[in-house]
């Protein structure tokens, strides 16, 4: 069976075939594992130990609709040129590609060139389509709404679909950018000031004309920090229940590392084949 593995934010491809040196040895031989380096050079990510040396990636240029799509294209190429693939292991800015990269062919129809998906601690999953949310957008820029103001939460202002927009992002890359300076974001006076086009579009359920319906098992450790369990559990909820599984373990921001732990993943793949073959 041969997976594309995708790294995290400001990582690369030699960084998490070492991260994930124990899980690989619990997979069968006939695992073929693929480590791709994001396209763009960038600064060591948050979460990168500093005896890592090399070259630091990431998989986007930035979390805008435009960039999303131009992300989704590199991972395409990547699919196309060096697959077939059976699936892809994705952490963290990995996962939350692989999901973009799931909707976006959903929403238009197109084939999936893969079979399933088994995402390690998501970050939080984005759109390459610049409509997603547009409404609700619209409304907090003409509020000159400040979403990192936490003063104003349940503001009488809102709409219950508005105040659900600004929740998750305070709880997710909000917390993220106020607790850790290495957190790959924009300032988010781009919400109220800034290029609407500029503006990420963040993915949860009732944004969403469907859910995402390919097999995904999500894995997240229990000690993360809170604002990414946050985004791992927004992840797992833009997939079709029914196609989900999901695994935690005991570290932290990490592929898990003890052995219970990894069969329990494996499990959940083994189950995601047979759904697949069903």
């Amino acid at each position: 069976m041969k997976v594309l593995c995708l790294h995290g934010a400001g990582s690369s491809g030699v960084i998490h075939e070492a991260q994930m040196a124990n899980f690989r040895r619990e997979l069968d031989p006939s695992y073929e594992l693929v480590f791709a380096d994001g396209p763009f050079e960038c600064e060591r990510g948050p979460g990168v130990p500093e005896y890592r040396t090399g070259l630091f990636f990431s998989h986007t240029q930035g979390y805008s609709p435009a960039d999303i799509a131009q992300a989704i294209g590199y991972l395409e190429d990547i699919l196309e040129d060096e697959g077939p693939f059976d699936g892809i292991f994705g952490f963290s800015q990995g996962a939350a590609l692989t999901l973009s990269y799931f909707y976006q062919q959903q929403a238009a129809a197109n084939p999936l060139r893969v079979k399933f998906a088994c995402l390690f601690s998501a970050a939080m999953p984005c759109s390459p389509d610049a409509g997603m949310g547009n409404t609700i957008i619209s409304k907090l820029r003409a509020l000159e709404y400040d979403i990192a103001d936490r003063a104003r939460c349940n503001s009488q202002d809102l709409t219950i679909a508005e105040q659900e927009f600004v929740n998750v992002l305070q709880q997710t890359v909000v917390d993220a950018a106020d607790n850790d300076s290495l957190f790959p974001w924009i300032n988010m006076d781009v919400y109220r000031y800034g290029d609407q086009d500029a503006i990420p579009r963040v993915m949860y359920p009732s944004l969403m004309a469907q859910k995402i319906q390919i097999p995904t098992i999500h894995v997240w450790g229990q000690n993360d920090f809170e604002y990414m369990i946050k985004m791992a559990e927004v992840a797992r909820s833009i997939c079709e229940e029914c196609m989900v599984k999901t695994v935690l373990h005991t570290g932290w921001h990490d592929i898990p590392k003890r052995q219970t732990e990894i069969k329990a993943v494996l499990r959940r793949i083994d189950w995601a084949m047979t759904q697949c073959q069903g």
